[in-house]
């Protein structure tokens, strides 16, 4: 459905209008000369902070794809993951024939 503006106007993961106004709020800020002020104030200020945003960004890592999860070690029970073979590998090593079906 099309807006009475004649716009496009896509919401969710494709929000053009909000994509679009981040793109160039981004690029004023980069071409502000503020980046350093703003690093600097983002900056911990004490060894404790540090410790807290170490701790904070390695958590957030670990939920980064292909990471295993924070809460689960080596040794936790969770769901088991099946076997990474090739399609159509029989699981003792030797291929069945594929069964015929009627009419094909």
């Amino acid at each position: 459905m099309k807006s009475s503006t004649g716009k496009s106007r896509i919401q969710g993961e494709g929000d053009y209008d909000s994509a679009r106004k981040y793109d160039e709020e981004a690029h004023a800020f980069a071409s502000s000369g503020k980046v350093e002020q703003a690093a600097r104030a983002a900056a911990p200020r004490n060894a404790q902070e540090r410790d807290e945003m170490r701790k904070a960004e390695a958590e957030g890592r670990a939920h980064a794809k292909g990471q295993p999860h924070a809460a689960q070690d080596a040794g936790s029970p969770g769901r088991p993951k099946p076997a990474k073979e090739a399609p159509g590998k029989h699981p003792q090593g030797r291929n069945p024939t594929p069964e015929k079906l009627p009419g094909r």
